[in-house]
């Protein structure tokens, strides 16, 4: 696929479940939950600096197969059932799984924006988020 890409200069839209794989692949990362976009950036914005918890929990997630890495990471292990797509929770879609959640969570939906925390700045955090409460973790390399 990468070879086809450079010869051709394609684009692809690469849709999947495991974040190991699409690192591999993309160079531009778009994390969904329950039908709408929780965080987009580049693969380096997303993966090494992720801001949104659900993108957060996802990393934590992907294996690791050095035993010595694996036994400092932490792992963020989500409680509660998934929403209804049918029926989704109000405000953000997450707040119902989430560790952050606050009253706001429930009444206003987050936009898709840079944080303001790193508005302005140069730090690769500043990519779009979908949380009222967005802040960088290190969950790959923790």
């Amino acid at each position: 696929m990468e070879g086809l890409q450079d010869e051709f200069n394609l684009s692809y839209i690469f849709i999947a479940h495991d974040l190991s794989i699409v690192r591999h692949i993309s160079d531009r990362v778009g994390v969904m939950y329950l039908g709408k976009m929780a965080e987009i950036g580049s693969d380096t914005e997303i993966y090494d600096h992720p801001t949104h918890p659900y993108t957060q929990a996802l990393l934590s997630a992907v294996p690791v197969p050095d035993p010595e890495s694996r036994e400092g990471r932490e792992r963020i292990i989500l409680t509660g059932d998934v929403p209804s797509p049918a029926n989704p929770p109000s405000g953000c879609r997450f707040r119902t799984r989430c560790w952050k959640a606050e009253d706001k969570c429930a009444k206003e939906i987050p936009l898709l924006a840079i944080p303001e925390r790193f508005a302005g700045s140069d730090s690769p955090a500043a990519h779009e988020s979908a949380c009222h409460f967005a802040e960088e973790k290190d969950v790959v390399h923790a």
